[in-house]
């Protein structure tokens, strides 16, 4: 093999690298319409967390007490240490994958219930009012 053509194939390798590392890092670009928080349906709330490699988006909600509301922990990448979501104050532990994670509340009672990443590096709060 001569010099050149280690040179070639070496630079073959890092452009195919470079590639592969810019398709999984611009995967999980979003777009700027964000749907709603929270939506009203027939009987029920739903509150909507886009979940992020630095958090929670947003990181505090607001729903109305006496409403049964289903919060859906929207995963847009796989690529996130947000693996799971946890809350003792609302009885959760959820596992996350890739696109919606809903979990079911009943009969919430006015307050401030906390949540965090499995790993606690990242919070939220829900308000019920």
């Amino acid at each position: 093999m001569t010099k050149y053509s280690k040179i070639g194939l070496i630079s073959g390798i890092l452009i195919i690298c470079l590639f592969i590392f810019a398709l999984f890092y611009f995967q999980h670009t979003e777009s700027s319409a964000e749907e709603p928080v929270i939506t009203q349906h027939e009987g029920y709330q739903v509150a909507t967390i886009n979940v992020k490699d630095d958090g929670f988006y947003p990181a505090n909600i607001e729903v109305q007490a006496g409403v049964p509301t289903k919060l859906n922990f929207k995963k847009r990448s796989g690529f996130t240490c947000i693996r799971s979501v946890g809350s003792p104050d609302l009885g959760i532990d959820v596992y996350l994958e890739k696109g919606d994670n809903i979990t079911t509340l009943k009969d919430l009672k006015p307050g401030t219930y906390k949540f965090h990443c499995g790993m606690y590096m990242y919070y939220g709060t829900l308000t019920v009012k």
